[in-house]
Parts: C-alpha cells; structure tokens; sequence
C-alpha cells in the first residue's frame, strides 16, 4: 500500500506543535493512531511505526511532545527537555492532537488507537486512563507507569482504563523491570481490563528499535505480529472498494 505523509502544526496552550502524519493512499476516511516519542524525541523510529502503521491501513500521528522551548542538539538537552513538563502537559498535547484529527475528513470519526516507546509508552498508558477517546492502547516498554509527574501514576489511574491495553517489554530490561510490568498486569487484571502482556526473551529497553547486535529480528517481527492483531482486532479498519487492507 502507498503511504503519502506530511507535516501539520497543531495548536496547544503553549505554542504550536509540529505534528507528522502518514496516511494510506486515497481520502477515504481511516481509523487515526497516535505514536507517542520516546526520551530521545521524534526519531526516524518514531516515523517509520508511523508509516508501518499507514501501510496497514491507518491514519497515524506523530506528535513532538518536546515543542517547548529551542531544539535539543545533546542527550542532556532531552532529558532536561523531558524532565520540565508534566503529565498535565502532556495529556493537553496528545488532547490536542486528538482534537485536530476529528476535525480533519480523513480520519474516521470514533475511538482511536494510540502506541508509544518507552517514555512514550507511558503516555500510552497514561492516555488510556485519561481520554475517553482511546478505543485501543499499546505500550512497549513504558518507564515509569508506576511514577506520578506532578500527579497521581498511570497505573493509580487503571480503574479509569475502558479499551484494551497490549504491553511489551524484554526480559532484560529494567526500566521498567519484568518483575514491574507483571505488577502492571495485576492491575489491569484487578480491574477487568482487557489486556495482553508479552515479555520477551533476549531482548532489553528499546528492542523494536535497537541495531547492530543487540538487534534480535525474530522477536522485533513477532511484536510487530501481535500488535496489528490487536489492533486490527480492536480497532476495525473500513473495508473500501478496492482496497487491499
């Protein structure tokens, strides 16, 4: 499937936020999707989920959550850009571009799915238990579900969780450790959410977009495997005339 992209600029309470879309060919409406970044900000990993996601048949969204404030060009600029916002913030920019998807023709009304890495799926989880909006959320390997920002933690919030959620993490990561995301499922269990959650062996932080030889394909592929099930599953794409998603 051809996937066409372009750069959008969502309003929010503090400035413009550059926003990447990528859509499958044609102006048939389409479920909408949301990526969520990691610490390292909009990344080409970022933008490749986002068109993987399109040749399955989405809208996906990118949007920069690090748009306060001048360009990072260090590690230490990231973190410190990362540490400065809350999760008040946070939920008013991914809000925000909500807000601008339901305005757009090609993005079919109705819930939307929302995937996000590392501190990104945190926000993942967090979006879950904060917009009603969400029908279906992802979160690989989401440090910090157990920390607040200025608030209560995602995982205080999981009572508040009405979509499914899908978790994934490696067996050898530690933020967050496999031993904190089973502690995650519990919750999700304790609270009749629907939910899957898949530790992975081999693999640490940030496998889906890990290189060289800590790069395990295998397991890299099976993810991808189950997360379009389930989002397939949970989020139903249109079936339209001549289309082969």
């Amino acid at each position: 499937m051809s996937v066409y992209h372009h750069f959008v600029s969502v309003e929010t309470p503090d400035g413009p936020m550059p926003t990447y879309i990528a859509a499958p060919e044609g102006r048939d409406p389409r479920p909408a999707v949301l990526v969520i970044q990691g610490m390292h900000g909009i990344a080409s990993f970022e933008l490749h989920t986002a068109e993987r996601l399109a040749e399955e048949g989405y809208l996906a969204a990118v949007p920069d959550l690090f748009h306060r404030g001048p360009a990072c060009f260090s590690f230490n600029e990231l973190n410190t850009r990362r540490r400065a916002f809350s999760d008040a913030q946070v939920i008013g920019d991914v809000n925000a571009a909500i807000g601008h998807l339901q305005q757009q023709p090609y993005v079919q009304p109705g819930p939307m799915g929302i995937v996000g890495f590392c501190m990104g799926g945190r926000v993942s989880y967090l979006m879950a238990a904060s917009s009603p909006v969400i029908g279906v959320a992802a979160d690989f390997y989401g440090g910090g579900v157990h920390s607040g920002e200025g608030g209560p933690s995602p995982l205080e919030l999981t009572g508040n969780i009405r979509c499914p959620v899908i978790v994934f993490d490696g067996e050898e990561d530690r933020h967050p450790s496999p031993e904190e995301v089973r502690e995650t499922e519990a919750e999700l269990a304790h609270h009749d959410v629907v939910h899957e959650v898949h530790i992975l062996p081999g693999v640490g932080h940030g496998f889906m977009s890990a290189e060289g030889p800590r790069r395990r394909p295998e397991v890299v592929e099976e993810a991808w495997s189950r997360l379009f099930a389930w989002f397939h599953q949970y989020l139903a794409l249109p079936q339209l005339a001549g289309s082969r998603s």
